[in-house]
């Protein structure tokens, strides 16, 4: 995983470094943080890392985290995610704020130090669901998860590919003779 200080960003953009405000500063952040996105390899995630008590406005976020999810979900970018780090209350409230103003179905992962996460954003709770069992594997695969929750192996596997669509998690596959089998993976 690729780890990216956002007071770097404040920096290169002339802010103040836990100010993230205004839509005209969102354009220029959004610029570098694409540009920082682009240069991964599929399959690996950029993890935001905000300083404490820093403010991100929802015209910022609308700009940057939400306009880089909606590229990553529409597959603009691969096999690539966004991760976020030591967002404040506020900073959280902001961005699913917007989220929930434009009715988007975006969720982000939210990871600490500590190994605790949450989602910011919108996720149905049996997708929730899904994504807990993931946190606590190592991996799992729509029949595994097939036998844990007793659902159809259809239902199983959807759910498993929708948190992939999101980039909330990863995915790898392996062809064998009974077929492509894809494992899914908690962003580490």
């Amino acid at each position: 995983m690729n780890v990216y200080h956002m007071t770097e960003l404040a920096a290169k953009l002339g802010l103040h470094p836990g100010l993230f405000l205004t839509r005209e500063h969102g354009e220029r952040a959004y610029a570098v943080l694409r540009e920082q996105l682009e240069q991964l390899s599929e399959d690996e995630a950029l993890l935001l890392v905000f300083p404490p008590e820093q403010l991100v406005d929802g015209s910022f976020a609308d700009e940057t985290v939400i306009r880089l999810g909606e590229e990553l979900t529409d597959n603009q970018l691969g096999n690539r995610a966004i991760l976020l780090q030591g967002l404040t209350a506020d900073s959280i409230t902001n961005i699913e704020a917007v989220i929930g103003f434009k009715r988007l179905k975006l969720g982000f992962l939210a990871v600490e130090a500590d190994g605790s996460w949450r989602v910011i954003g919108h996720l149905d709770p049996t997708l929730l669901e899904v994504l807990t069992l993931l946190a606590e594997r190592e991996h799992l695969t729509a029949p595994a998860l097939s036998a844990m929750l007793d659902l159809a192996i259809n239902t199983a596997s959807n759910r498993l590919k929708r948190l992939f669509d999101r980039r909330l998690v990863r995915r790898e596959y392996e062809v064998s003779a009974k077929g492509l089998q894809y494992y899914y993976f908690f962003w580490d």
